[in-house]
């Protein structure tokens, strides 16, 4: 489940949906469960991400060329249709490995925050990909600005986990009073 001001949203339900309506189904899901809205999981298909988490091994890294697809996001469909748009590897990365030193003034070491969606370029690229190619730890937060829950929260975060650069939407400062 998704955790918001106030309420639980259930996923696994819209999941197990677009999989009846898939014409690719995948051999496994694992699935984090929260103590909050426990998921009805699917014999076979479905496994319980703490219990392969126990269990997982180390893999050896997989060369890859440049130019693979690093990952595909839709667009919001505002102008039209949502567009998958492509990233690849190695332009990317190198983007991203730069921008974290040049642009967010972060060593390797260092607390780095991108308060965004997952979902979102912004997020999936400063959640994720910089901070972990540049050797920072990253903060994975799931919440608002406020009601998650209270407005105190994003300051709490920074101050318990120690980050150095945070970056955020003005919005999301504005919605903090």
């Amino acid at each position: 489940c998704g955790i918001e001001p106030g309420r639980q949203v259930a996923y696994k339900p819209l999941l197990d949906e677009a999989i009846k309506l898939a014409d690719h189904k995948p051999e496994f899901c694992v699935i984090h469960q929260r103590p909050e809205l426990m998921a009805d999981m699917v014999e076979g298909r479905d496994l319980d991400w703490l219990s392969v988490a126990s269990h997982d091994t180390p893999h050896p890294c997989v060369p890859v060329k440049a130019t693979d697809p690093l990952y595909v996001l839709y667009t919001s469909g505002t102008t039209g249709q949502p567009k998958g748009i492509v990233r690849d590897n190695g332009g990317h990365a190198v983007a991203l490995k730069w921008s974290m030193k040049h642009i967010y003034n972060v060593e390797p070491g260092d607390v780095f925050w991108a308060a965004s969606d997952i979902g979102w370029v912004v997020g999936h690229s400063y959640i994720l990909y910089g901070p972990l190619l540049h050797g920072c730890t990253t903060v994975l937060f799931e919440g608002k600005p406020v009601g998650t829950p209270d407005p105190g929260t994003y300051w709490r975060v920074i101050s318990e986990h120690g980050v150095k650069s945070f970056f955020t939407a003005p919005t999301a400062i504005r919605a903090i009073r």
